[in-house]
């Protein structure tokens, strides 16, 4: 019987354990898409000239959740994440104009992910520190999508958090083999960017190599595949009827960031099933 009730126990602290690191991804995502559409407004568009340096970032990071159609603020109810997109059904209730489904598609996305990245690495630390490098991820695809260019100021804020999640998910040290790896793919695509004008654009040649790098070896093949089979299948998928891709401008750190991000997916899946391996074969002798 007590065993019984101590298994119920564990069963439910486990289960509402889950519930709690699916709720907060959920909400890091919803602060990460609020955090990107502000830098693209208040660093790319309309706002740019409204605040300068410091000021602007404090607007950035401070102001209250909006519309970004109207500017009117959004209630609480409302920002709850993924529910409070269907609270709405969909519009701003003042301007009417339609909230992207990319919201709440992305809110519940980061909860399936924090729910895997912890089932499988049984570390707490490394899944939040994987959470906000995959955030930062998301700031770099909402800015290069859009407007065709890598916030620099976030490159910081992606080494720090990648090379942290290999660390506390991995127990992955930097060492000689990252950088080889960075050194590698840095003459590639400085390369690229000196002898094909057009081939690549310098944020890539900044971005690429560090993801390289933090995906590590063998997994940058991983990574760099990934990335351009995604540029090369969307791109066709998304053409116009008869247009050539021939000096078509690819948003490459959409899919450099995309690459990653299954990268990590991969090397979870091959350090989890090496490690239970290990296990069985412990178990057999």
């Amino acid at each position: 019987m007590e065993s019984l009730v101590e298994s119920n126990w564990y069963f439910l602290s486990t289960g509402l354990a889950y519930v709690i690191l699916f709720f907060f991804a959920t909400s890091l995502a919803s602060f990460y898409t609020t955090l990107g559409d502000r830098i693209l407004y208040y660093c790319y568009e309309k706002g740019r000239k409204t605040f300068q340096g410091i000021e602007r970032w404090k607007v950035i990071f401070s102001k209250p959740s909006h519309c970004p159609s109207c500017q009117t603020n959004v209630t609480k109810l409302y920002l709850v994440p993924i529910f409070g997109w269907f609270f709405t059904k969909g519009k701003c209730n003042n301007c009417k104009v339609e909230i992207p489904k990319l919201y709440p598609l992305t809110e519940f996305l980061f909860g399936l992910t924090a729910i895997f990245v912890f089932y499988v690495s049984e570390s707490l630390l490394g899944t939040f520190c994987l959470l906000f490098f995959f955030g930062h991820l998301l700031i770099a695809m909402l800015t290069d999508s859009k407007k065709l260019s890598l916030d620099y100021e976030n490159l910081p804020f992606l080494i720090g958090f990648g090379f942290g999640s290999n660390y506390f998910l991995f127990e992955e040290t930097i060492g000689l083999s990252h950088l080889y790896v960075y050194l590698g793919f840095l003459i590639f695509y400085l390369l690229i960017y000196l002898l094909l004008r057009g081939g690549t654009g310098l944020g890539d040649v900044l971005f690429s190599p560090i993801f390289a790098s933090i995906a590590g070896n063998p997994f940058w093949i991983v990574y760099f595949n990934s990335a351009y089979l995604l540029a090369v299948g969307f791109s066709l998928i998304l053409r116009k009827k008869g247009e050539t891709l021939k000096g078509k401008k690819v948003p490459m750190g959409l899919y450099f960031s995309l690459g990653i991000f299954f990268t990590f997916f991969f090397k979870l899946i091959v350090h989890y099933y090496e490690w239970e391996g290990f296990l069985n074969y412990g178990n057999i002798e």
